[in-house]
């Protein structure tokens, strides 16, 4: 019977649980990386990616306090890679929600086809009147070109011309 490392099953169930939390199964994705990480050196490659994807799991399971523990943890890693993805899942665990900043966030539309579109005037609160637009609205149709063709042909042959003068000096 062969036996199996710690690394390759750490690699294995580190692969499994990729594969559950990109199926969405967070729960299962979580077990099986902490089974990763309990078998994995965290100063390697594998064991940073372990605690990484760990990390996200967490997140997304809604455990974003232990999330933030890891990627805490990572920021002194010894791989580069692995510090740098730490940092930046950092920033944005723990960036403001988008829904505390009021005022900020617009609204936008889900479109089931590109003639369903209506816009709604924005709901300001303080400046202008009720209907003020927060921008001016522009058609969209395809803008009148006619004109634009005598100004090609103007081009071209003033080139032709220039290209003739020069050849023939």
């Amino acid at each position: 019977m062969e036996e199996i490392s710690a690394d390759q099953l750490a690699s294995e169930l580190y692969q499994k649980g990729v594969n559950s939390f990109e199926r969405g199964n967070y729960q299962q994705s979580i077990a099986l990386l902490e089974r990763a990480r309990a078998l994995a050196i965290v100063e390697t490659n594998l064991g940073g990616d372990i605690l990484i994807w760990l990390a996200n799991a967490y997140d997304a399971n809604g455990r974003t306090e232990e999330a933030i523990a890891i990627c805490r943890s990572l920021k002194k890693h010894p791989i580069n890679s692995i510090r740098k993805s730490a940092r930046y899942m950092l920033g944005i665990f723990t960036a403001i929600p988008l829904s505390k900043l009021k005022g900020v966030v617009s609204e936008v539309p889900i479109l089931e086809s590109p003639d369903s579109y209506q816009s709604k005037p924005a709901r300001s609160k303080g400046l202008g009147g009720a209907n003020q637009k927060p921008f001016r609205e522009v058609p969209l149709e395809r803008p009148n070109t006619s004109n634009d063709d005598s100004f090609l042909w103007f081009a071209i042959t003033v080139t032709v011309a220039f290209l003739l003068f020069w050849a023939l000096k």
